[in-house]
């Protein structure tokens, strides 16, 4: 075996839980280290998700038992993952096609760091720093915004966290329930995104080393479980400057991806 599956492992294991789309990170690298079309590099950053299902489930395990207990976590997800699904399903067969045509996925990314870097002026601006709606506050509204955003996603250079933290940062939630609200969420979401893979473009699964897969999906769990710990502290106590280097680090890979799609 060489050290694909594990290089693949860490990207996804890091990338999934930052706004720079791990899809188109993964996406990349897998093309270029197995020469794969980017449909199908496409795909194989798709399968990877179920491994950031393991990580977030055995972080949050606490999160989702209360599930049973406080009917808000369980509205809030039964909520998004129905509008991510109506949103994210469509979009997931018409990028399919796009890549077929080398769709370039890095502007979508940049936006997403413009947004970050837009919420850190705006934040400073109006002194709103260590105030925000907190994670148990989400309603119905913001439940349904959170899954339509969350379903843009499913399009090559957007970046699920990305996206969804911003969407709740502009919704008023404090960075780290906007963090927190957004790695739960993951579970559904990417469990869905599995299963819409597997059902529609299984084939395209099956190009991939079987081996190196897996390593990669037992490499991204574990390290996920480690990156997720990490933003959650750094956001707790460093709110703005996370807030901003997430935008550059988005700024920098969106443009990088820009750069590099068209040679693949």
């Amino acid at each position: 075996m060489d050290l694909g599956g594990v290089f693949l492992g860490l990207l996804q294991g890091i990338a999934e839980w930052l706004p720079i789309s791990s899809k188109t990170v993964v996406l990349l690298a897998s093309a270029y280290i197995y020469g794969y079309t980017l449909a199908t590099s496409y795909n194989l950053g798709l399968s990877l998700q179920g491994s950031t299902v393991v990580a977030a489930a055995t972080y949050f395990w606490r999160d989702l038992v209360r599930v049973f207990r406080d009917m808000w976590i369980l509205r809030f997800l039964v909520i998004s993952t129905i509008f991510t699904g109506v949103v994210g399903v469509p979009i997931y067969i018409l990028s399919r096609k796009l890549l077929e045509e080398s769709l370039n996925s890095g502007l979508l990314m940049i936006i997403v760091g413009f947004l970050l870097i837009l919420q850190v002026l705006i934040s400073r601006r109006t002194k709103y720093r260590d105030y925000g709606k907190t994670m148990e506050r989400i309603g119905l509204r913001d439940s349904i915004v959170f899954g339509c955003v969350q379903g843009l996603a499913a399009m090559p250079g957007v970046s699920r966290s990305g996206v969804t933290i911003v969407a709740l940062l502009y919704l008023g939630y404090r960075l780290e329930s906007a963090m927190r609200l957004s790695f739960i969420a993951s579970i559904p979401a990417n469990l869905g995104a599995t299963a819409v893979v597997y059902l529609l473009d299984r084939e395209a699964l099956y190009r991939a080393p079987t081996q190196d897969i897996a390593v990669a999906f037992i490499v991204s769990a574990t390290v996920g479980m480690a990156t997720i710990g990490l933003l959650l502290r750094l956001a707790a106590r460093y709110r703005v400057k996370l807030t901003a280097g997430m935008g550059i680090l988005a700024l920098i890979i969106g443009s990088i991806a820009l750069a590099m799609t068209p040679s693949l």
